[in-house]
């Protein structure tokens, strides 16, 4: 989505936020930028609506962040989860050729090892190793 459309998308949000009709937010459009349509507004113009829009009390929303770790945190804890495994037991070999070896595996050989993994692919390893981990001490408390 362009800087524009988010613009725009924005200033719709506003008028709804701000209860305005149709006549109120045209009246608004043309008082600030000088034409009765968002769509005809260059970037500049959309900026100052907004603007005016946060003066009549619209409360914008910093944009939404990745809910994606860094990949050096989710190697970490998919090295961490590793290593917890090898300590409990459950892991007959807990070197990183064995963690190489893993990763290959379960991605059916699209990754050599962890570090070249998409985050996507990390946090489904980890999670692949927390629910062997889980298996492994619910079959322990039977």
């Amino acid at each position: 989505m362009s800087n524009r459309q988010k613009l725009i998308a924005q200033i719709h949000i506003g008028k709804q936020q701000l209860g305005l009709d149709d006549d109120t937010y045209r009246a608004l459009l043309k008082s600030v930028a000088g034409k009765t349509s968002s769509a005809d507004m260059g970037v500049m113009d959309l900026h100052k609506v907004v603007e005016a829009m946060k003066q009549r009390g619209f409360k914008t929303r910093p944009p939404k962040t990745s809910a994606k770790k860094a990949p050096a945190d989710l190697l970490d804890k998919l090295k961490a989860v590793w290593g917890d495994m090898a300590e409990t037991g459950i892991l007959r070999d807990a070197s990183d050729a064995a963690l190489r070896s893993y990763v290959r595996r379960q991605t059916r050989g699209q990754f050599e090892a962890p570090e070249f993994c998409s985050n996507a692919t990390l946090i489904r390893l980890i999670e692949s190793l927390k629910q062997w981990q889980k298996r492994v001490q619910n079959q322990s408390h039977s």
